[in-house]
C-alpha cells in the first residue's frame, strides 16, 4: 500500500512539474513584448537635429515602455525621453544594438523632474570625430558618447514615437515642434524642418497601428 502512495505521489509531482513548464512557456510565447512606432525621417543628411517634444498629459505605462526620441542615422544614435511604470527616462543609444549589447553605447538615467504634459527641448549632435553630445532643456546630458562602427560626418536624421510593450500601454497625444535641423558642422546653420523639406513616413511594428497621426512633420501622434 505505501508503495502504491508513493508510486501516486511521484506521477503527481511530475504532472505538476510538466504544466508548470507548459505554462512558463505558453507566457514566454504568447505574451512577449512586441514594438510599434511611428518616425519621420529626413532624406538629406544633417549633422544633428533638435526639437521640443510636447509631452502627453495622459500616459499610461502598464509594462515595458513609451518613447519619444530623435535619431541620426538609420539607427544608429537615439535619444530622447521614454516612460516606464518606474517614470520618466531620459536616454541615449549610440550603438547599442549594433555592438551586441555593449553598455558602452547605451546611456539612460531617470529623471524625477520630467512630468506628463511638459515640454521638454532635445538636441543631438554629431561631433564629427565618432562621439555624438546630447542636451536636454539647453543643457549637455551625455556628452562626446561614442558611437559604435562608422558614422559619417552628414547622416539622415528623424524623430519618432514609439511602444514597447504587450498591447496594454496608451496615451494622449504628443507633438514634436520647433524642429531645426543643423545643416553645418560648426551649429552655426540651422533650418526649420517643415513640409519643403523632403522627408519619409513610416508606420510599422505588431502596435505601430495602434497609433493615431495627427501629423507627419512636425509628428505628432497618440497611441491607442
Amino acid at each position: 500500500m505505501k508503495q502504491v502512495l508513493r508510486k501516486s505521489k511521484r506521477k503527481m509531482i511530475y504532472l505538476v512539474g510538466s504544466l508548470l513548464i507548459a505554462l512558463s512557456m505558453f507566457a514566454n510565447t504568447s505574451f512577449a513584448a512586441t514594438e510599434g512606432a511611428v518616425k519621420s525621417v529626413t532624406n538629406s543628411n544633417y549633422t544633428g537635429i533638435a526639437a521640443d517634444i510636447n509631452l502627453p498629459k495622459s500616459v499610461v505605462v502598464k509594462d515595458g515602455y513609451v518613447n519619444w526620441y530623435l535619431g541620426i542615422g538609420a539607427s544608429k544614435v537615439e535619444g530622447g525621453i521614454s516612460k516606464t511604470s518606474s517614470g520618466y527616462k531620459v536616454f541615449l543609444n549610440s550603438g547599442y544594438n549594433e555592438s551586441g549589447q555593449n553598455s558602452k553605447y547605451w546611456n539612460t538615467q531617470y529623471d524625477t523632474s520630467i512630468k506628463d504634459g511638459d515640454r521638454v527641448n532635445l538636441k543631438l549632435v554629431n561631433n564629427g570625430n565618432g562621439t555624438v553630445t546630447m542636451y536636454v532643456n539647453g543643457s549637455p546630458k551625455y556628452v562626446n558618447q561614442p558611437v559604435y562602427g562608422t558614422f559619417s560626418q552628414y547622416e539622415p536624421v528623424k524623430m519618432v514615437q514609439g511602444v514597447e510593450d504587450t498591447g496594454s500601454n496608451s496615451f494622449s497625444q504628443a507633438s514634436f515642434s520647433n524642429v531645426l535641423l543643423r545643416a553645418d558642422t560648426s551649429g552655426f546653420t540651422y533650418k526649420s524642418w517643415n513640409s519643403s523639406i523632403s522627408s519619409s513616413f513610416s508606420q510599422h511594428g505588431t502596435y505601430g497601428s495602434n497609433f493615431k497621426v495627427y501629423s507627419q512633420v512636425p509628428l505628432s501622434a497618440s497611441l491607442r
